[in-house]
């Protein structure tokens, strides 16, 4: 009886960390690695080798490179409209995800983090690089379908921990040296984007921030330099777009 009760609380909080996963997933513009949705229970965690996001073209939808240029001449009404209207790229191929592709990856060491309701917890699994990250105990053989040992894993049926806590452990297991802050923020990734989606990309990232600062991880303090500068980006930004709607609501523009 006591441990049919146990599974629903099990079972809400698994579903959540997918939730959360899922959040994770959509984000953009990491300069240490990249998340990507495969399922409704998977995700992938692609840690950069070179610590080069701009090596996989994939990682940036729409390339808009006038738009930090010029986005603060709100004055030139005319310009500006033109500048806005214009800011469009083509959308690049997405980054494949498919165990075959992964293999093949030469900039980046993936992992899946996967919540099965099967096993009612998370798990991650290495996809690529076992011979170096996996230890093996002599005699044995190196079996590339079990998962990834972690401390936040064995702790998830006891702790509240959440997928940001799994990605700073996979990040620190896996780069050595492991960097000051995991969640070290590529501007230049935001600078490619047009305004409409800056505003919405940085106020996820944000948001994303502002959970993983109240974590106290080991970084805090630079995670914070990084949520005041994204901040300051982010509201320039809508200011900027508010301000050239207010004018084309004022010069009667479709």
């Amino acid at each position: 009886m006591n441990e049919d009760n146990s599974v629903p609380g099990e079972m809400t909080r698994l579903n959540q960390f997918m939730a959360d996963c899922m959040s994770v997933g959509a984000l953009r513009g990491f300069k240490h690695f990249s998340t990507h949705i495969r399922s409704r229970e998977e995700i992938i965690l692609r840690v950069y080798r070179d610590a080069d996001p701009n090596a996989d073209s994939g990682l940036v939808p729409i390339c808009s490179s006038t738009v930090h240029d010029h986005v603060g001449r709100m004055h030139a009404s005319d310009e500006t409209k033109q500048i806005l209207s214009s800011a469009k790229g083509q959308m690049a191929k997405p980054f494949d995800v498919s165990d075959d592709s992964l293999e093949k990856d030469a900039h980046g060491i993936n992992f899946l983090i996967a919540g099965y309701q099967r096993y009612r917890c998370p798990y991650v699994w290495l996809r690529t690089d076992h011979e170096r990250l996996v230890e093996v105990e002599e005699g044995q053989g190196l079996d590339k379908d079990a998962p990834v040992v972690l401390n936040t894993i064995n702790c998830w049926r006891y702790y509240d921990i959440r997928p940001w806590d799994v990605i700073v452990e996979i990040i620190c297991y896996t780069l050595d040296p492991w960097p000051q802050n995991p969640f070290s923020i590529d501007y230049a990734y935001f600078d490619k984007l047009t305004i409409e989606e800056r505003v919405v990309a940085t106020g996820a990232m944000l948001e994303f921030l502002r959970r993983a600062y109240l974590r106290h991880y080991f970084c805090s303090e630079i995670l914070l330099g990084d949520i005041k500068r994204l901040q300051h980006q982010h509201f320039y930004c809508l200011n900027t777009l508010r301000e050239y709607q207010q004018c084309a609501v004022f010069r009667g523009d479709e």
